[in-house]
C-alpha cells in the first residue's frame, strides 16, 4: 500500500510538472474584451462612495 501510494504521487507530480511546463512555455492568442461599466453602477460601489 505504502509503495502504490509513493509511486501515485511520484506519477502525479510528474504530470503536474510536466503541464506546467508546457503551461508556461506556451503563448496565447485569446484577445479578451471588457466594456466599461455604466455610471450608473458608481452608486454601489463602497470604494468611490467612501471619498
Amino acid at each position: 500500500m505504502i509503495n502504490i501510494n509513493k509511486s501515485a504521487k511520484k506519477f502525479m507530480k510528474n504530470i503536474v510538472e510536466k503541464q506546467a511546463n508546457l503551461s508556461a512555455n506556451s503563448t496565447t492568442c485569446v484577445a479578451l474584451y471588457q466594456p466599461k461599466a455604466p455610471a450608473a453602477l458608481k452608486k454601489f460601489s463602497k470604494v468611490d462612495n467612501d471619498k
